[in-house]
């Protein structure tokens, strides 16, 4: 072996390996295993020069494992960094793969793994002794899954720096996929980088849209201090996050209703918003199971709640407005999410409120983004408003506004399936063409 291993387990994990199918294994006794609890001790031990050459990240007590493996890549390009997951779904082989994970690896194949690099650390035997044949023999073979492949976008002129391209590493837009065939929901955060951008609107008219789609569908209002998306969709006593999570049975009912979509709104109180938090991501994982697609709103303040959303991803809506400010904010936030290990392959990106001589247009904002592909959303005027300050969103999309209609293009084009979209519009459009 070139160098040590640096195994990243929870603390548990590791004082007990049998948790992680190495049982009479003692971890810590190996002197070719580095074992590491925390993300900052990893980060730390495998900066170490000449030390590690390969990383395993099973769990951590203080970061998400994707982010980890991602950081630690990130942050020493030349270790071999595997990752092993209970759920190596197509989604998280996707984040990793933009984030230059070398392998992504299911649960069940990890104490062959392990096996196979302690019999390298006693000299390279041929036979492996009693207790490695033991685990190799516990273990199947387990084929890798293909992994997609991401393009970065740049233009000719202006080639990016490679940080910047490592930061955009972007996906080509999802293809449709069977509703059918998810095991686990399409999971949609709107984001931005600044308040104002129309993440709320966007969330609550993709929900509606969604639905009609054919797809079974949750808004979700990850905005905790001040969503209001219940309001706009003229939603009387929903069910919100925090008595969600208090009272299961009352989200067993709210689940149960074969409606839609549903809406999970913020707390009721602004100080309640930290409680929740640190449950979240459980309670996203459960809604997973319970729907096709899952729309949800977020703050303009990016904190913990952003993260654990977005690694959960399978293609997040970043909104830019006409403002060059929220241009800035939006490199800000990718910048950010590097920093953090987040992988930026699922993010789409829409410059909202489009409209003939505009500031700024798609093609303006796909420049600032090193040649990201940008949606337009079309400016609705004050109807928008009108209409969803009085909790009339479906009344919204009904009236062809040309917000809506520019956001169905949008959602059909990102969200699995396909979606027959009204035809009026260009009819009228031709007929004036003909006068």
């Amino acid at each position: 072996m070139t160098g040590k291993i640096a195994l990243c387990v929870d603390g548990l994990s590791s004082r007990n390996p049998e948790l992680i199918g190495l049982e009479g294994e003692t971890l810590e006794s190996q002197d070719w295993l580095g074992v590491f609890s925390s993300g900052r001790d990893a980060r730390q031990g495998v900066a170490e020069p000449g030390v590690y050459s390969e990383a395993w990240v099973i769990s951590c007590e203080d970061v998400e494992p994707i982010n980890l493996a991602a950081a630690l890549k990130a942050d020493s390009p030349d270790l071999r960094v595997c990752l092993v997951t209970p759920d190596a779904c197509g989604s998280l082989r996707s984040r990793a793969h933009n984030a230059l994970i070398d392998e992504v690896l299911e649960r069940a194949a990890f104490p062959r793994l392990y096996a196979e690099a302690k019999r390298r650390s006693l000299g390279g035997f041929k036979q492996p002794d009693v207790e490695i044949q033991q685990l190799q023999a516990s273990v199947p073979t387990l084929a890798p899954a293909p992994v997609p492949v991401a393009e970065v976008v740049v233009h000719d002129e202006k080639p990016a720096k490679p940080k910047v391209a490592q930061l955009l590493r972007l996906q080509p837009r999802p293809e449709p996929l069977a509703v059918q065939s998810m095991s686990r929901a399409f999971v949609m955060p709107v984001v931005s980088g600044s308040g104002g951008a129309g993440k709320s609107s966007v969330s609550v008219l993709g929900a509606l849209i969604a639905q009609r789609m054919g797809h079974r569908t949750l808004l979700l209002d990850y905005d905790l201090q001040f969503g209001d998306v219940d309001m706009m969709m003229g939603a009387e006593n929903p069910l919100r996050v925090d008595v969600a999570m208090a009272h299961p049975d009352q989200l067993e009912r709210e689940l149960s209703r074969d409606d839609g979509p549903i809406v999970l709104a913020a707390p009721a109180r602004l100080e309640s918003a930290e409680e929740v938090v640190r449950g979240l991501p459980a309670l996203l994982d459960q809604l997973a199971d319970s729907f096709d697609v899952i729309v949800a709103n977020t703050g303009a303040a990016w904190a913990e709640q952003h993260a654990a959303l977005l690694e959960r991803s399978s293609a997040a809506l970043f909104l830019v407005d006409q403002r060059a400010s929220s241009v800035r904010a939006c490199q800000h936030a990718l910048e950010l999410c590097a920093r953090c290990g987040i992988a930026s392959g699922p993010f789409q990106f829409a410059l909202n409120r489009c409209v003939k001589g505009a500031p700024l247009t798609s093609a303006d904002v796909s420049c600032a983004l090193q040649g990201a592909s940008v949606f337009e959303l079309k400016d609705g005027g004050r109807d928008v408003e009108d209409y969803l300050s009085g909790g009339a969103a479906a009344d919204l999309i009904d009236a062809r506004n040309d917000f809506a209609r520019s956001l169905e293009h949008v959602m059909a084009q990102l969200l699995p399936g396909e979606v027959d979209l009204p035809v009026e519009h260009l009819v009228r459009r031709r007929k004036r063409r003909r006068r």
